[in-house]
């Protein structure tokens, strides 16, 4: 099925062209994937517009879903037929629950994911999905009139313009613009426009729309992801050994067992920071202008310079994670940072069972987690797979009514990461119950 985006591409094109959808969402990340799902299921002619339809459902940050406060997040999609349980038992490579010493109220089911499996089940059930329809393009604009006299509200959206001219209407708009709306990218003293290591920069024309013609109330958000370790070079003996249950719990109702079977599974280790990783962020900060920056980040992952800064002289917690069955790379957990590439090593290896850690450097691009030269400059460019900052711009929620629409725009609805939510449990499930007014 995947082999056939570039028809699939061509074919939506022709579509989206000629025709009114009742629905489109803008943004193919973890809440824009379970909108589109969900208002195709209820019966919306549904068009879901992504800049790179070949990284929708891409796991952007973390290879891993669910834990305390959002496994049962998760449940609860799951049980209104939303997409990322069934993914996450799929792609699940080491699957836990946490909390199982107390009641059965407070268990967190969480699994760790293996990034290509998981991309690949999602786009796999929105291509299969009646109504629904994918478009790869860039969004410049939305198409505002004025509002319907019998209904609240002072403005109308009924469409997009997208970058090309082109112009597609709908009844709603939905926007899970993630961290790509007027996103800036960060390593060190460096920064460029962007949302994600590897993608095109979103246009600035929709946050001007957002702003300027519909006198939304802005402001920005930061958040950032650690460098990725080449497996290899750790070494796992002066680490705590975690491994997972001995039989996988699914996420989804509709699943008895886990696509994983419990001998294939993969352990994950603990391991702590040392004074060393103090004096590396401190002496570090002069270059790192993310940090220096006051606006605020994410309040459940922290960056290593935030947990340093706030609580000096302590251990902090580092979960070295496989990013896949096949994957030579971990994911440090607790290690995201954004100060210069060569800071981040020598950092990284004041930890004992990474003194020895390289991190990995692709040898190609063209990946969602890689960096486009032409949008970078060399020094950057050689730290592809380093911890980067990202900054972006968050719609006010306040403004927004209980079924997340703009309450002063009608058939204008915001989820996710441009509502300010943290995490991707958050986001699909803001929108997993998700009715539009068609």
């Amino acid at each position: 099925t995947l082999q056939s985006f570039p028809v699939v591409v061509s074919r939506c094109w022709s579509q989206a062209a000629r025709q009114r959808y009742h629905v489109i969402v803008v943004g193919g990340g973890h809440a824009g994937t379970e909108a589109a799902a969900a208002a195709a299921r209820v019966g919306a002619e549904t068009l879901l517009v992504s800049q790179k339809i070949q990284t929708i459902g891409a796991l952007s940050c973390n290879p891993s879903l669910g834990g305390v406060g959002k496994g049962q997040l998760v449940k609860e999609i799951d049980a209104l037929d939303g997409l990322c349980g069934r993914a996450g038992d799929w792609a699940g490579i080491h699957f836990s629950i946490l909390n199982r010493r107390k009641g059965p109220a407070v268990w967190g089911p969480r699994a760790q994911l293996d990034r290509q499996h998981y991309r690949e089940f999602i786009q796999s059930e929105l291509l299969s999905t009646p109504r629904l329809t994918l478009l790869e393009g860039s969004v410049e604009e939305l198409l505002v009139t004025e509002a319907k006299p019998d209904e609240p509200g002072q403005h109308r959206v009924t469409g997009i313009r997208l970058a090309n001219g082109s112009q597609v209407s709908a009844s709603s708009v939905v926007l899970t613009t993630g961290t790509f709306l007027s996103g800036s990218l960060f390593v060190g003293q460096n920064t460029m426009p962007g949302g994600r290591i590897g993608d095109a920069p979103s246009s600035a024309g929709l946050s001007h729309t957002l702003r300027e013609r519909l006198g939304l109330r802005t402001g920005r958000l930061r958040t950032g992801t650690p460098p990725r370790i080449v497996k290899e070079s750790v070494d796992l003996s002066l680490a705590v050994l975690h491994p997972p249950d001995g039989t996988p719990t699914p996420f989804s109702f509709l699943n008895k067992h886990t696509r994983c079977k419990p001998e294939e599974q993969l352990p994950c280790h603990l391991t702590y920071t040392t004074p060393g990783v103090e004096k590396v962020v401190k002496e570090s900060l002069h270059l790192n202008c993310h940090i220096q920056q006051d606006t605020k980040g994410p309040r459940y992952c922290p960056s290593i310079e935030s947990r340093v800064l706030r609580f000096p002289g302590r251990q902090h917690q580092v979960w070295l994670e496989p990013e896949g069955l096949t994957s030579e790379l971990l994911y440090p957990q607790g290690l995201s940072m954004t100060m210069p590439p060569e800071m981040q090593l020598s950092l990284i290896r004041e930890i004992p069972a990474l003194h020895r850690a390289e991190i990995h450097t692709p040898v190609r691009c063209g990946h969602s987690d890689l960096m486009h030269q032409s949008y970078l400059n060399l020094e950057v460019s050689r730290s592809a797979l380093s911890g980067y900052g990202v900054q972006y711009d968050f719609v006010c929620p306040t403004q927004l009514s209980p079924a997340l629409q703009v309450k002063s725009t009608q058939g204008l609805f915001l989820a996710g990461q441009i509502n300010g939510t943290t995490g991707y449990e958050e986001a699909a499930a803001q929108v997993a119950d998700f009715l539009p007014s068609c």
